[in-house]
């Protein structure tokens, strides 16, 4: 099986990205709270994606017009962009990467960013980190409909890059990478992180090949040299 490209997730596979989880929550939930969704349908523990998306079924029930419900989710959009630009400004490489990402460079494969973060907020943390000469493509959340683990993110960036499916390898360490990947028959690797560990572990497992994050770099090599 031809590979032509290797398609990576950003925060906590490339990048320590140092975004206070807890604060964009919380800012999130003042703002659905303050439009009527009660303080016992939102919580901390949920991730934003799942708070909103609880949200726009209550405003939907309670008969909030598309455009208002639309507003209220461009508010909680704008005020997490801000705390991930706060956190792009201070983004680390993940130790050992840049050793991956030349390796990748020198096989002649193309090399794109698949994350949930916005087109903008990513490149920053690239360039932040010094990485970003290695990519040929960043897609974001905001470049498309419906972001990962849905089909069209995985689908947008090899129709950009001009590949198929069937010759990229996705790399990253969160549930919805390996499930983006499953989802459009893509093969993966899972990356154990420390974020990973909020994550579920048995999709983490049905990637191709799973390492761990205390492992040397070398072994993320020799797991994508397995793909090849």
């Amino acid at each position: 099986m031809t590979t032509k490209a290797i398609i990576w997730d950003l925060d906590g596979t490339l990048i320590d990205f140092k975004i206070d989880f807890i604060r964009a929550r919380r800012e999130a939930i003042n703002i659905l709270k303050e439009y009527g969704i009660p303080r016992g349908k939102l919580s901390i523990k949920n991730s934003i994606l799942l708070n909103t998306q609880n949200s726009k079924q209550i405003f939907s029930e309670r008969g909030y017009p598309p455009e208002k419900v639309q507003e209220i989710m461009n508010l909680v959009n704008q005020k997490v962009i801000e705390i991930e630009y706060e956190a792009a400004l201070k983004a680390v490489k993940i130790e050992g990467i840049d050793e991956v990402l030349e390796y990748v460079k020198n096989k002649n494969l193309k090399q794109a960013i698949y994350t949930f973060n916005t087109n903008q907020n990513a490149r920053i943390s690239l360039e932040t980190a010094g990485l970003l000469a290695y990519f040929n493509l960043i897609v974001g959340r905001d470049d498309v409909a419906n972001p990962k683990p849905h089909p069209d993110h995985l689908n947008c960036i090899c129709e950009h890059l001009g590949v198929k499916v069937s010759e990229i390898i996705v790399i990253g360490d969160n549930n919805r990478d390996i499930e983006g990947a499953l989802n459009v028959g893509a093969r993966s690797i899972a990356v154990y992180t420390k974020i990973s560990r909020i994550a579920n572990l048995e999709m983490l497992k049905k990637a191709d090949r799973f390492i761990k994050e205390d492992e040397s770099s070398t072994k993320l090599i020799h797991a994508i040299e397995e793909l090849l």
